[in-house]
């Protein structure tokens, strides 16, 4: 990514001219590593995101909703102490530098002015936010004391800004002609790159493909490289006003740039302002990573879930295991009782015939020399009776673990077909009234809306796909008796209800219905799916059955495509 110290220059330069004299509204750090300021500009109201995040820091307006905690982290309380109702006297990037300054007018409780100064530090994991006063730290959303060379960031000290690269700065006309003399010919990219101050790689590729059309030249072309002209094309680049604020998304390249980046030969999308370019960019990916956070946390209770009870699982088939031999030691008892007269006290062993067989075949019995012949008999009664008490004690024990492996199947089911991170609010309840998440109660009194169905229209008739068991079990539930209803054959998959009215549902309707049931099933990539259909009298839920399960009867089974129809 280009945040490099060129796409902060200008994206402070851009803040500065529509957000100097914004007074702060609102101090909030939804976030561990990022505030967001609340600004009143002179005729709108303003978000300002301000991150620390290694993977997300920036600084930008942005229209996204952030959420503020209950309970507010000590430097956002710094803050609110400090910049609250402080009006933005500056937005200023460090020269050459991945810094940004924000000068704030204050006023402290005897109502005189000062000046306070934040340090957006835009440096992937060494990203911080720091707030000073003459010259002095007052905080920091990352404090640390001097390891391992870094600089220390801690209130009371005074705040220096980190060692400069020992690199050529573009400004410096002299020391930049001196140092593109020492370019003897290659990857002139790269040799930008790893010379001059403010530009990432990606800038220097651009740079160079820009001027000479090339990102290599050789040993003569950079002999006969008039460098005075070529210096004054890059400092032109580098304070460009021709801004074209684009992202551009694809499986080679995601990306955000202040202008057109023409060596990049890809889709891009345009923004109005450097802002909206960065926030969406960064919206999209805030929104990947935490859709990925949400769906690992469902996954990894599921997870632990299944793990514990698969070991649950796995006793009861020991159990089963250990009652193969019930049968024989109920023979055994019964021929011992029945050949008592035959039997010696002290005998090891004994061969009886088995009247049970065609041909009396003959069987040896283990005997205990220390017991009776009565005795022995009674302990292979003894020993069946325990494992007949076992088996039918472990029995319902086993189908009721089997259909909660069914359903723990389900759910991986469900949430491989979850699309946006609204789809998992139902699921991690559902994973709650099933006792696999546990129930935290939240102080936030807001109310959570419930995921919409997906909603379609064929012909006329309204089409819902539940996203989730409980969608499914409120879907199916609120439908009413002829209403048509649908679900794919052996796999798991979204109830589907074609709205009837009490009409007479087209052919095309149906095939409509089932070729979204089939793509909203475990079976969409399959190029035939059966769907069964049958009106939603029909359909039944057990008492006490997991969400999502039905029993249903009266139905057709049609074969067709999986289709998203969007």
């Amino acid at each position: 990514m280009p945040q490099d110290a060129f796409t902060i220059y200008h994206t402070a330069k851009e803040l500065n001219s529509c957000l100097k004299g914004a007074r702060i509204d609102k101090i909030n750090q939804p976030g561990q590593d990022y505030i967001v300021l609340g600004l009143r500009t002179f005729n709108k109201n303003e978000k300002l995101i301000i991150s620390a995040n290694a993977e997300s820091a920036r600084v930008s307006i942005t229209k996204s909703t952030h959420e503020a905690p209950l309970q507010a982290p000590a430097f956002c309380m710094l803050l609110r102490k400090h910049l609250s109702h402080a009006t933005i006297e500056s937005i200023d990037a460090i020269r050459c530098e991945r810094i940004i300054k924000i000068s704030f007018s204050t006023k402290n409780e005897l109502r005189e002015s000062g000046e306070k100064l934040l340090y957006v530090e835009i440096m992937g994991k060494y990203s911080n936010i720091t707030l000073t006063e003459n010259g002095y730290i007052l905080g920091a959303i990352k404090q640390s004391a001097s390891i391992d060379g870094l600089r220390p960031i801690f209130p009371g000290i005074k705040y220096q800004l980190p060692t400069p690269q020992d690199k050529t700065e573009i400004y410096d006309l002299p020391a930049s002609i001196e140092t593109m003399t020492a370019f003897k010919g290659g990857d002139i990219s790269d040799f930008l790159f790893n010379n001059f101050k403010g530009i990432s790689a990606r800038t220097a590729i651009e740079i160079s493909f820009r001027y000479f059309n090339s990102t290599s030249l050789s040993q003569i072309d950079a002999n006969n490289l008039k460098i005075a002209d070529f210096i004054q094309y890059f400092y032109n680049f580098y304070d460009t006003h021709n801004y074209i604020p684009n992202t551009v998304v694809t499986p080679q390249l995601k990306d955000f740039f202040v202008t057109d980046y023409k060596s990049i030969n890809l889709e891009k999308k345009v923004f109005k302002s450097i802002s909206e370019a960065i926030d969406a960019y960064f919206s999209d990916k805030d929104k990947s990573k935490n859709f990925n956070l949400k769906k690992r946390r469902v996954t990894d209770a599921v997870n632990a879930y299944k793990k514990k009870i698969d070991k649950k699982y796995q006793i009861v088939l020991d159990k089963i295991l250990s009652t193969d031999d019930m049968d024989t030691n109920r023979l055994y008892g019964e021929l011992l009782i029945a050949n008592l007269y035959r039997i010696q006290k002290g005998e090891r062993f004994i061969f009886l015939e088995n009247y049970y067989t065609e041909n009396y075949d003959q069987v040896k019995i283990l005997l205990d020399e220390n017991l009776s012949p009565k005795e022995n008999a009674e302990k292979y009664f003894k020993r069946y009776n325990k494992q007949k008490k076992t088996l039918n004690a472990v029995l319902p024990q086993k189908t009721e673990l089997e259909e909660i492996l069914v359903y723990i199947k389900s759910l991986y089911d469900e949430i491989e077909l979850c699309e946006t991170i609204e789809d998992f609010i139902e699921i991690e309840e559902e994973l709650k009234l099933s006792g696999i998440l546990k129930n935290i109660e939240s102080k936030n009194k807001k109310h959570k809306e419930k995921s919409t169905y997906r909603s379609y229209n064929c012909s006329g008739f309204d089409v819902f796909v539940g996203r989730n068991n409980l969608q499914n079990d409120r879907l199916t539930l609120s439908a009413d008796r002829n209403d048509v209803w649908l679900h794919t054959k052996d796999y798991h998959s979204a109830h589907v209800i074609i709205k009837s009215e009490n009409r007479p549902v087209p052919d095309e309707v149906l095939l409509f219905a089932a070729e979204l049931c089939a793509y909203f099933s475990k079976a969409s990539k399959s190029d035939k799916v059966p769907v069964d259909v049958t009106l939603k009298k029909f359909v039944k839920k057990p008492p006490k059955a997991k969400p999502g399960t039905v029993f249903y009867t009266n139905q057709k089974t049609i074969l067709v495509t999986p289709k998203s129809h969007q």
